[in-house]
């Protein structure tokens, strides 16, 4: 009699010898996340394998495997000539991977730029310099990634992995670094305290330690200057100063912010004392120089009496030589007056000009994303026009790496948020305002004004324009620095189950507030075993990748969802879509004759390849009845 079974099974499947009734259930959610054309996967520029793909062969194994979705990740940095991004790609290249996702109605949905390529606020990691050159440079990468996306997917979502500038994790404003240290989530052990100042006129960097203790003329309970005593001007006793540490600079800041009605930075006051130190002695040195020329004008004026009185040939030549050494050191001392008063001009500038990095990085950033944004809106426009973008057609950043700013949920939306209002300001506005070399400000004619566009009509426009990459694996780097507890039940510190369980939580109440903040057009759906940076698929670590796909799809996301777990592709050619379909619980059929649907996790290991060997033997590789092992246990 034969017997149906709603599943294919070969003889090496374990269910192969079971019932129908005996299959075991399924695991998966009742109803799936997303459906398997929604999980797509990234296709790396080169074959991470080493298989020596090209981009097109890599793309075609994605479709073959089952990718509905792809995002294409460019790896090339854009300091080299050859090898890869977007101008790597003619008219024929890019028109074949048009074609093989057009041919598979498969949606390429993005492209992420190079890591190399890790901010658009022009700074130069290595150089510690804002550079309006590399800025540029990186604007001209994003534009020529925004057409390469409109050409190959018709549009999409062009990223670029947020590190816009460096910044402290202990002394970061999310972290409440002026609250106990016991009541901070985070904390990076060994975390030097830097602090950045940039000088607008250059983009030049200043950094000083936190830690350093100033002595100045300042008083701690009013912050008022403290003048010298009669005693201390008379020299029978030292100039009285005092100890000022970082905690002081944060208090005198927030007086002089509550006072002013604006916000002034510690960092503004700790460089400003310093430079108003040395402004002081170089005023002192100047006086002391004026004073010096003026005894020696005195002189001057002595010897050229002395010369008219002089009746002899020697006499003169003495006064003479007098005259010219006198006339030498008045010069000198006058010169030197003059190079003192220079440098105090320059240090008065230098205070009027240094900014605190995040005012100033956050303004260059969210202006060349605006620029980009502009560029994306204008390309999805000509290219609706001629029918060659089929959909929407965006810009924006992924969620960072910790030590860097854009990394934190709160950074990455204020980023996002403030890109978009400066998109608006540009569309809108007639004149921009720029800061010159020589630090003066000047008003200038703005190109990106469209006299067309309201500001409501603007707003709209910026949020369709500008979204950003949700990366679960960045997110996930946290842990790193999530700090542990003492476990309230035995009073000692708790275990690293409990940590990861408590940064869990956390997790995924960011991740709620991030999929209700309406800025993540894409999510690379990444897992990993630790706070390291890791590649896992879905599922195949310890954070709740698929809670995060879950609260998106509850908050109605509209945007794609691709695997970038390629770390496994060793183990099994594949799993970096496998693991994120079994993740989802996504349906693959029903079977014959109905029966229960079934679920990936039950045929995942039946088709497409085992990462382990079977556990028992079957038809000839097994031993025949009269072969015993000497404990006579039967094989299976």
């Amino acid at each position: 009699m034969v017997e149906f079974r709603t599943m294919y099974y070969g003889p090496m499947d374990r269910e192969y010898h079971e019932a129908t009734t005996e299959t075991p259930p399924s695991t998966s959610l009742e109803e799936p996340i997303f459906p398997i054309s929604q999980l797509g996967e990234t296709v790396p520029e080169h074959d991470p394998a080493g298989r020596f793909k090209n981009i097109i062969q890599s793309t075609q194994a994605a479709i073959r495997g089952g990718a509905g979705t792809i995002q294409l990740v460019l790896m090339t940095p854009p300091e080299s000539a050859i090898g890869g991004r977007p101008k790597a790609y003619g008219k024929e290249v890019r028109e074949a991977l048009k074609e093989v996702a057009l041919a598979s109605q498969v949606n390429i949905a993005g492209v992420e730029l190079p890591t190399s390529l890790n901010n658009l606020a022009g700074f130069d990691y290595q150089q510690l310099v804002f550079s309006d050159e590399k800025r540029k440079q990186s604007l001209d990468e994003v534009r020529d990634a925004i057409k390469f996306a409109a050409d190959v997917g018709k549009g999409g979502g062009v990223d670029i992995v947020s590190w816009e500038f460096p910044r402290s994790v202990n002394e970061a404003r999310w972290n409440n670094p002026d609250k106990p240290e016991e009541k901070r989530i985070f904390k990076q052990e060994g975390e030097q305290r830097i602090g950045w100042l940039v000088d607008e006129r250059t983009g030049r960097t200043v950094q000083f330690r936190k830690d350093e203790i100033q002595h100045i003329p300042y008083k701690k309970d009013n912050f008022e200057k403290m003048q010298p005593t009669t005693e201390e001007f008379a020299r029978a006793k030292e100039l009285k100063l005092t100890e000022f540490t970082w905690d002081d600079f944060k208090k005198w800041a927030e007086k002089q912010s509550k006072e002013q009605g604006k916000e002034i930075r510690p960092e503004e006051l700790y460089i400003k004392v310093q430079l108003e130190g040395q402004i002081r002695s170089l005023e002192g040195w100047r006086a002391t120089y004026l004073e010096n020329a003026e005894t020696m004008g005195e002189k001057k004026k002595e010897a050229e009496e002395q010369l008219k009185l002089a009746k002899t040939e020697e006499q003169r030549k003495v006064v003479n030589d007098t005259l010219k050494k006198v006339e030498e050191k008045y010069k000198d001392f006058l010169n030197t007056a003059y190079g003192q008063a220079q440098q105090i001009e320059e240090l008065k500038e230098r205070i009027r000009h240094l900014k605190p990095i995040e005012d100033y990085a956050l303004k260059r950033s969210t202006r060349t994303y605006a620029e980009a944004g502009v560029t994306a809106m204008r390309e999805y426009e000509t290219g609706r026009e001629k029918g060659t973008i089929t959909k929407p057609l965006y810009v924006g950043p992924e969620i960072g790496w910790p030590g860097y700013f854009g990394s934190h949920p709160d950074e990455f939306v204020k980023l996002i948020k403030k890109s978009r209002d400066e998109m608006v300001n540009l569309l809108t506005s007639p004149t921009i305002k720029q800061i010159r070399p020589d630090g003066k400000e000047e008003i200038l004619t703005n190109n990106y004004f469209d006299p067309s566009l309201d500001k409501e009509r603007a707003k709209e426009l910026a949020e369709k324009h500008i979204k950003g990459m949700f990366d679960t694996s960045h997110m996930g780097m946290w842990l790193s620095h999530f700090k542990p507890e003492v476990d309230p039940n035995t009073g000692t510190m708790e275990t690293e189950d409990r940590r990861i369980k408590r940064f869990g939580k956390w997790y995924t109440e960011e991740v709620e507030k991030l999929a209700k903040s309406g800025v993540v057009g894409g999510i690379q759906l990444v897992d990993s075993m630790s706070g390291a940076h890791g590649h896992l698929p879905p599922g195949q670590g310890i954070f709740p990748v698929k809670e995060t796909a879950q609260i998106f799809k509850d908050n109605k996301f509209s945007g794609y969802l691709v695997s970038e777990g390629h770390e496994e592709e060793k183990f099994g050619e594949g799993r970096i879509r496998l693991k994120t379909w079994q993740m989802a619980g996504a349906p693959v059929g029903a079977g014959y004759f109905g029966g229960p649907p079934l679920r990936f996790g039950q045929v995942e290991h039946a088709y497409f390849g085992k990462t382990y060997s079977p556990m028992f033997m079957f038809g000839g590789y097994a031993p025949s009845n009269e072969f015993k092992l000497w404990s006579e246990i039967p094989l299976e």
